[in-house]
């Protein structure tokens, strides 16, 4: 088992490891795979298949599960069962469910994402959604906004998004006056059109760029991204947004409504969500699948790169969701607007045709981190812009789990198991 544990950094593990995770025999491996519950890959040139070793462990713990209630919570942690009541989002098999309305058909009706934030915010839905009044920002936060365009921050988008929607809070007397239900809808608006100005950090400008009178989110995004206000950005932009708008609970919801429990103002809900997304496995996932695809590497190549982090147990940046074993919905439909947009380069072509040879191959499916970065590319868009919209979007989900939240009037504080160090350590 020593030898085991000194592997347990991966992110796949043999047959034979498997079985030892599990304590159960090669036959019982096999029907857990064929149920479903374990995701599977298999080895060029090779019969033994890899297994994924979160799977392993959330079965593990299943087991263990029925040894008590900690138990239970414990193995809900990590893409276990629902242990969460909430009335936003459900997840399907057609991908996330926004108060009863399909987000991929929103995006196909050609609904605005205003009109789909305050769907989530438990407005009516409009066809085009009402027109947002375009706050002016205080002089200090412009200053803030020009200070970081100085030093050059778009490296650290998600911070600078942080930091400035805090000192837009504390400007305005957030601790005391956001948390009034009469106050959140104005404040969530003005929220969102800081964030679409800081998008500027990683535009071609690289400035901060505040929205002006009569820009829709989607508008002052192109504006402040530098790109052409055509209809087909506009479309890919607002189908990015609406469908990376909620996602039940990842790190930056669970965090925002942890602050939310605790009477935390709406603006520190938002930054502590954002600085929860900020890291490798959220927020900078984007920049590890641009960097797993690099700037002209043919389908061959891209095959290789793969089959080299299988061969470590390691997984492909970009594929494989948890909750959706037969495939991303949001992926799918962000890839189809990707391929059906005028015009393709030949690196395109190979990442297109690379997705499709893995799926082909070894039943490896597109998750939204990689959809996004190839849309993000199909607009010329640079390598940080991907986590910036996925930021702004789901800042709409966002809002609306913190109202929730504050309507349930509970803390959220779990419990922690005491462990001896050394037993920490190898489990």
């Amino acid at each position: 088992m020593e030898k085991l544990d000194k592997r347990l950094h991966t992110d796949y593990a043999s047959s034979r490891e498997a079985m030892a995770i599990l304590n159960v025999k090669l036959q019982t491996l096999y029907a857990y795979v064929s149920r479903g519950w374990i995701n599977s890959i298999s080895q060029p040139g090779l019969r033994d298949k890899l297994y994924l070793r979160d799977d392993l462990k959330r079965l593990a713990m299943r087991s263990h599960a029925r040894s008590g209630h900690g138990a239970v919570a414990a193995s809900a942690m990590n893409w276990g069962e629902p242990i969460f009541p909430t009335s936003i989002t459900e997840i399907t098999s057609q991908g996330p469910r926004y108060r009863g309305h399909l987000a991929a058909d929103l995006v196909r009706s050609g609904a605005s994402f205003e009109a789909v934030a305050e769907l989530l915010w438990g407005c009516a839905l409009t066809p085009s959604g009402s027109s947002w009044p375009v706050q002016s920002p205080s002089s200090a936060l412009v200053r803030l906004g020009h200070a970081l365009t100085s030093v050059h921050v778009r490296n650290n988008v998600l911070e600078s998004f942080a930091l400035l929607v805090l000192l837009q809070g504390m400007r305005g007397g957030a601790a005391k006056n956001s948390q009034s239900p009469k106050a959140m809808l104005p404040a969530s608006r003005e929220i969102m059109q800081t964030v679409v100005a800081c998008c500027g950090f990683v535009g071609a400008a690289q400035q901060y760029r505040p929205m002006r009178q009569g820009e829709s989110l989607v508008d002052g995004l192109m504006q402040a991204l530098a790109i052409p206000s055509t209809s087909e950005n506009s479309d890919a932009l607002n189908a990015i947004l609406i469908l990376m708008a909620d996602h039940e609970l990842p790190p930056g919801t669970l965090s925002a409504r942890v602050v939310a429990s605790a009477g935390g103002s709406l603006h520190s809900c938002l930054a502590a969500a954002l600085c929860a997304t900020s890291g490798t496995d959220v927020g900078r996932m984007y920049e590890r699948v641009d960097d797993f695809l690099g700037k002209s590497a043919t389908r061959a190549a891209l095959v290789k790169r793969a089959w080299q982090l299988h061969s470590k147990g390691q997984s492909v940046p970009g594929f494989d969701h948890p909750l959706y074993p037969g495939g991303d919905p949001r992926a799918a439909q962000l890839l189809d607007i990707a391929r059906n947009r005028q015009s393709q380069s030949r690196p395109a072509r190979a990442v297109f045709g690379f997705i499709d040879e893995m799926r082909a191959s070894v039943g490896l499916h597109p998750r939204q981190e990689l959809a996004v970065v190839v849309l993000a590319r199909a607009m010329g868009l640079p390598r940080q812009v991907p986590a910036a919209l996925f930021a702004l979007g789901r800042l709409a989900g966002w809002i609306a789990h913190i109202q929730e939240q504050r309507l349930a009037g509970s803390l959220l504080r779990p419990r922690a198991k005491f462990v001896q160090a050394d037993s920490f350590r190898s489990s």
